[in-house]
């Protein structure tokens, strides 16, 4: 009979769990679309950074046995931009102030360039309204999906 029991609450837990919960509310062809419908240049791009941004969304690793979407807790991951500064927040603490700017090697494409690297910034930048992705996955890396706070 305790079999029975521990049986149905496993069976309850793993129905009660919905992928769709930690998938960011949007997909990513619509976000891209919102993307290039935008026409970002460096200067429009650089302008709409400026402020914090909450990272709330990975996607991980498309190689990866464990590939799928995480939620991530408020006051984990932030991003702050002013000017040509970032400051990085990790548990709602300063970790690391750097300058950075767009990587001028591409010409229609947003990469962030910083002295050292940045976790969660790699890849492509696409923006979505208040949205921001750094688009890993193409070189097998995660998607990190940013929400814009202030």
């Amino acid at each position: 009979m305790k079999r029975f029991i521990y049986l149905m609450i496993i069976a309850f837990f793993i129905l009660s769990c919905n992928e769709d919960e930690a998938r960011p509310p949007f997909d990513n062809q619509e976000f891209y679309e919102n993307h290039q419908a935008a026409n970002w240049t460096k200067v429009s791009a650089k302008e709409h950074l400026q402020g914090k941004w909450q990272l709330t969304h990975t996607y991980c690793c498309p190689m990866s046995p464990n590939t799928g979407w995480a939620s991530i807790e408020e006051g984990y991951f932030l991003l702050e931009f002013k000017g040509d500064s970032v400051k990085v927040f990790t548990n709602n603490s300063l970790d690391q102030t750097q300058y950075w700017e767009f990587d001028e090697r591409y010409e229609r494409s947003l990469y962030l360039e910083t002295e050292a690297p940045i976790s969660n910034t790699f890849g492509t930048i696409y923006f979505s309204e208040d949205y921001m992705l750094f688009n890993g996955s193409p070189s097998d890396g995660a998607d990190n999906y940013f929400q814009k706070v202030e």
